[in-house]
């Protein structure tokens, strides 16, 4: 003998179904997917780490690596929330194909361009001119300058001391995905010299700033944040918000950058 449910009672368990469904998929998007570059990763890190505790349920999942890579995969349809760019190109990139949220966008932070060199270096120079000669028989770790801002500001830097036709022309430089790779190269003694933020050198207590670009010499270096299209929910826009507070200026001006 067959037991039919009455009509209520499967109503009943029909939105209780929908409810446990709904409730699983916000619990399950209860985190913030940031995609950041490599060279604010441990200022990005500490300000989390500060946020967690005015907001301590929200879950964070972080991914550094170049702008460049991060704009093409969030392009593919990575599920990023937050955007952290060191430089405007790749957000500019990202809004052309609609996947910023309007009005988000704004600058996070801004930062400086050295020449680092490494445990090993032994010829030292006092300005870029003469970088080219002390590099040797060693070579120039920076990021690459299509995907990676701190190489693009390391190609205009050299170049505005005139110096990128013959370091680059002559092979002399070591490409890198992204700067934090550039930074190891050079306290590995991979490469003798390395072009990195100054926040970068900051962190390492291998190897040494032989020289600051002066700001001239090459674009701001000004870091972007934005959501993406589609992302902006409660959960972002507070930390978005957040972002904003003294907490945070504070953070990012003792990593090193220059906050407004």
């Amino acid at each position: 003998m067959k037991t039919i449910l009455p009509k209520v009672f499967l109503v009943k368990i029909i939105a209780l179904a929908a409810i446990f469904i709904f409730l699983d998929a916000v619990y399950a998007r209860d985190k913030i997917y940031i995609y950041s570059g490599a060279g604010v990763a441990d200022a990005v890190k500490a300000v989390i780490t500060s946020y967690k505790k005015v907001s301590p349920d929200t879950g964070f999942v972080t991914v550094f690596a170049s702008a460049g890579d991060h704009a093409r995969q969030i392009e593919s349809g990575a599920d990023a929330d937050v955007f952290i760019s060191a430089d405007i190109i790749w957000v500019k990139y990202l809004d052309d194909k609609k996947l910023v949220e309007k009005g988000t966008a704004g600058i996070f932070a801004s930062n400086e361009l050295v020449i680092v060199a490494s445990p090993n270096a032994k010829n030292r120079f006092k300005s870029p001119e003469k970088l080219l000669e002390a590099l040797g028989d060693s070579n120039l770790a920076m990021g690459e300058p299509r995907s990676v801002p701190a190489g693009r500001y390391g190609r205009e830097a050299l170049a505005y001391h005139k110096v990128w036709d013959g370091i680059s022309g002559g092979g002399k430089i070591a490409y890198y995905s992204d700067v934090r790779k550039v930074l190891n190269a050079v306290e590995t003694s991979q490469c003798d010299y390395g072009i990195v933020y100054k926040t970068d050198a900051m962190i390492s207590s291998r190897v040494k700033i032989v020289y600051t670009f002066s700001g001239k010499s090459h674009s701001p270096i000004e870091f972007y944040v934005c959501v993406i299209k589609g992302k902006n929910n409660t959960g972002t826009a507070a930390f978005m918000k957040y972002l904003k507070s003294g907490d945070v200026k504070r953070i990012l001006k003792q990593y090193g950058f220059t906050v407004k």
